[in-house]
C-alpha cells in the first residue's frame, strides 16, 4: 500500500515539474495531462495535445496518448491526426498505432488518409502505412476520390503507392473514370501520371452514351 502511494506522488511530482512536455528518445510530447509509469518506460498524454518524432516529419495529434519505450509503439486513440510532413501525407482515424522501429503506422476502423488536395481515400477496417516505402493499404469498403483526374475508385482493398503515384487493388473493383467510363474489374492497375488502367481479368466498360464493352482484359 505504501509502494502505491508512493508511486501515485512520483506520478503527480512528474505531471507537475516537466510542465507537461517530455522527451522520450523518439518522441517529444506536448500534452495537458502527463503520466509515466514502470520506471519511465510507460508514458501516457491525456485530454489532448500533440506528440512529434525527433525530426518533427510525423505530427500527431490526439485526445489521448500511450508510449512503450521498451517496444518503441506509441498508440494514439480519439480524433487522430497524423501528419506525414514529408510525403504530405494526412491520415485521420479514431486510433492509429506508430511502430517506431519499423516506421508503420496502423489505423483501427474508420479513417480517411489525403495527399494534398488532389486525393482522398477512406477505408472502414483500417490503414496500413509504411513511412519508409509509403505504401498506403486501405481495406474495407475502400474508396479513392481522385480530384484532378475526375475519378473514383471502388473496392474492398486498395493500394497506394505515393513514390510511384500508382493504384492497385484485390478483387472486384467499380471504377468511375473522369466522369465518363464506369469500369468493373478485377485487380485494377491505375498510373496516376499516366492516366493509364490496366488489369489482366475480364472486364466491363460503359460510357456516358450507353456504349458497352466485354473485355478478357484491358
Amino acid at each position: 500500500m505504501k509502494n502505491n502511494f508512493i508511486n501515485i506522488v512520483i506520478i503527480l511530482l512528474i505531471s507537475l515539474t516537466l510542465s507537461n512536455k517530455i522527451f522520450a528518445e523518439d518522441f517529444n510530447f506536448a500534452v495537458k495531462e502527463l503520466e509515466v509509469y514502470e520506471n519511465g518506460n510507460l508514458i501516457k498524454g491525456l485530454n489532448g495535445g500533440t506528440v512529434t518524432n525527433n525530426n518533427k516529419s510525423i505530427i500527431i495529434t490526439a485526445n489521448n496518448f500511450e508510449y512503450n519505450k521498451l517496444t518503441n509503439i506509441l498508440i494514439a486513440k480519439g480524433n487522430v491526426k497524423l501528419v506525414d510532413t514529408i510525403e504530405n501525407i494526412i491520415i485521420e482515424s479514431n486510433e492509429v498505432h506508430y511502430l517506431k522501429n519499423t516506421e508503420e503506422i496502423f489505423t483501427v476502423g474508420k479513417s480517411k488518409a489525403f495527399n494534398n488536395i488532389d486525393i482522398q481515400i477512406d477505408a472502414d477496417d483500417y490503414f496500413k502505412y509504411n513511412k519508409l516505402t509509403t505504401l498506403l493499404e486501405a481495406k474495407g469498403n475502400a474508396v479513392v476520390n481522385d480530384l484532378e483526374k475526375n475519378s473514383i475508385i471502388k473496392a474492398n482493398k486498395i493500394f497506394y503507392l505515393q513514390n510511384n503515384n500508382k493504384f492497385y487493388t484485390k478483387g472486384k473493383t467499380k471504377a468511375f473514370v473522369s466522369n465518363e467510363y464506369t469500369i468493373n474489374t478485377t485487380d485494377l492497375i491505375f498510373f496516376r501520371n499516366k492516366g493509364l488502367l490496366s488489369s489482366l481479368y475480364e472486364t466491363t466498360v460503359e460510357d456516358t452514351l450507353d456504349n458497352f464493352y466485354t473485355l478478357g482484359d484491358f
